[in-house]
């Protein structure tokens, strides 16, 4: 009895590891690009004229002036622009941030590079 023999083209094949290798990828690529190691903390924050600061129990952070992202009362996130919560007027007041930790040559420093301005302003206020 003769029997018959099928086979598979190494074209499906090839193809079929072209397509698992871009998810791999893909999914590699997602997991690696969704870690930050941004800490979200909440400190004192001071504002005049030229200068931002928030202070924790261990640190005082230097804001930036523009530059930084924040979220304002509305839920909107802003990529730039002097947050709206930490106008030179305003008094101090405890206010949610997010900061990241950054060693260069010994030399160690934590920027800001988020901040919660949703119930800071209303704090700010009272």
């Amino acid at each position: 009895m003769a029997s018959t023999r099928t086979t598979v083209s190494p074209r499906p094949r090839g193809v079929l590891l072209v397509v698992a290798l871009v998810v791999a990828a893909g999914v590699g690529g997602y997991l690696f690009g969704s870690r930050s190691s941004a800490t979200i903390q909440t400190g004192r924050a001071d504002s005049a004229e030229g200068a931002i600061s928030i202070t924790t129990a261990d640190w005082t952070y230097g804001v930036p002036l523009d530059g930084v992202m924040w979220t304002d009362r509305l839920n909107s996130l802003h990529e730039s622009g002097r947050p709206e919560c930490l106008a030179p007027d305003v008094a101090s007041f405890r206010v949610r941030f997010a900061a990241v930790q950054v060693t260069v040559n010994d030399s160690t420093w934590r920027p800001v590079v988020w901040i919660d301005c949703r119930t800071a302003l209303e704090q700010a206020r009272r």
